[in-house]
Order: structure tokens, then sequence, then C-alpha cells
């Protein structure tokens, strides 16, 4: 089955449910393909929009996840979104992919031991997930690397997935490489997810804001100012 692309600022975005996507995920596990599986946020799409060669880049994913500010804003517009799939949250029902076809998983980058973390917190909830490695430097080669199946690379926005567009031809056991953000902070635990209905409705940002105000308000200002006055001069424009 065919899913609709939407074009946020230039950048493809895949309005589908996390159940969707989770079936084309299966499907990229099964096929002998290699495939790039990013995800569009209101930061992402923004910087995007201002580079050009990182627009194209994102513009190679196989998978564009749709994030909370570009379906609220998308549907507003008109676009055919269904609903938010979280990044973390899709990377987790991935794992559980892996652990129920015997698939192995690499996990790449993060920082202050959240890498290791996340494994062991995967591993913990999934027995039969197959973990090959983890690292938070990025050199290249590394057996246990080059013999996964699927790579989550955590290295932050532009860095991940130039990384993963970089070197994904040299993996060529990889079947997904995914751009996680900083999905290990809150699967480790080192950064606490939202109440669930907090994320439901969309809230999942104000409260990641209440817990890191200084470091965050710069991000939730371009989210909740520039971005919907970007996505409303972007009906006029064409990228």
């Amino acid at each position: 089955m065919e899913y609709m692309k939407c074009s946020i600022l230039g950048v493809p975005v895949d309005a589908v449910t996390m159940g969707e996507a989770v079936e084309m995920a299966e499907k990229m596990l099964l096929g002998g393909k290699q495939n790039k599986i990013f995800t569009s946020n209101a930061e992402i799409l923004l910087e995007a929009s201002r580079d050009d060669n990182y627009r194209d880049i994102l513009r190679l994913s196989d998978l564009s996840l749709p994030e909370t500010g570009p379906v609220l804003l998308g549907k507003m517009i008109g676009m055919p979104f269904k609903g938010r799939v979280a990044g973390v949250d899709f990377m987790v029902k991935l794992c559980e992919l892996a652990a129920k076809h015997g698939q192995k998983v690499f996990f790449l980058g993060g920082k202050n031991g959240a890498t290791e973390r996340t494994a062991a917190v995967l591993k913990k909830q999934f027995p039969d997930l197959q973990i090959v490695g983890w690292s938070e430097e990025v050199d290249l080669p590394r057996p246990s690397l080059c013999n996964a199946d699927i790579i989550f690379v955590a290295l932050g926005a532009q860095k991940q997935e130039r990384w993963i567009c970089d070197n994904l031809s040299r993996l060529p056991s990889v079947k997904i490489a995914m751009a996680v953000g900083g999905a290990f902070d809150m699967i480790s635990g080192d950064i606490p997810r939202a109440p669930i209905f907090l994320r439901k409705i969309g809230l999942e940002w104000l409260w990641r804001f209440s817990l890191e105000p200084k470091k965050r308000w710069k991000r939730v200002f371009n989210a909740v100012i520039v971005f919907p006055i970007k996505i409303l001069i972007s009906k006029f424009i064409i990228y």
C-alpha cells in the first residue's frame, strides 16, 4: 500500500499512523533494500528551509515520521495527516519488530552513558532483542556495527542524517538506519517522558520545556512562532 507524502517547507513527510509506519518498517526489514528513516519535527523542518543541502538530505528518506508541529499545522492548511508518530515511540516499536524477526540492532551516538542504558532498558523490555553493540563514537569500521540489521543514530539534527547518508552504503547488512535525536535520553530515563495524556494532545514539547526552560526556549519559540509563520508563507511559495 502506498501512503501519501505531504511537502512541508520542501520536505516530503509521510501522512501515516503509527500502525502504518510500523507496517512499512516490517516490509523494509524483510526486503533486500537499505532504508533511511528520519523524523520531521518543526525544528528540523525549519533548519531544512534555511539549508538547501540539508533539505536535499531529508528528501532521501524512505520514511519521514510526522511529529506534532507539522501534523497540527499541516491539518490546518488541508494536508491529510492522520496523527503524530513520535520518533522515540517508533524506535521502541522498531526494536519490538527486530526482536520478533531475529534482527540485530546497534545503538550509535548519544552521550554520558545514555546509549548503554538505552540498550539495557530495551533488552529488558524485549528479552529476544539481539543487541550487537553500542558506541558513543561514530568512527568506522566497527565489526558489530557492520553486522547489524538496524542502526539507531543519535547525533542531533543534521549530523545524524548526514552520517546516515554518508555511511549507509558502507554497511551492507543494514536494512534500516534511523535518526533518533534525543530518544536515547528518554528511553534511558535521563529525561522523563511526559504523561500519556499530554502526549496524546500534542503537548509533550511543553513538558520538555518545563524541564529544561533555559535550554529549550529558543526551540519552543521557533516551533510556536517561527514555524507557523513559515508554513503560512509556504502556501504561496514553491520550494
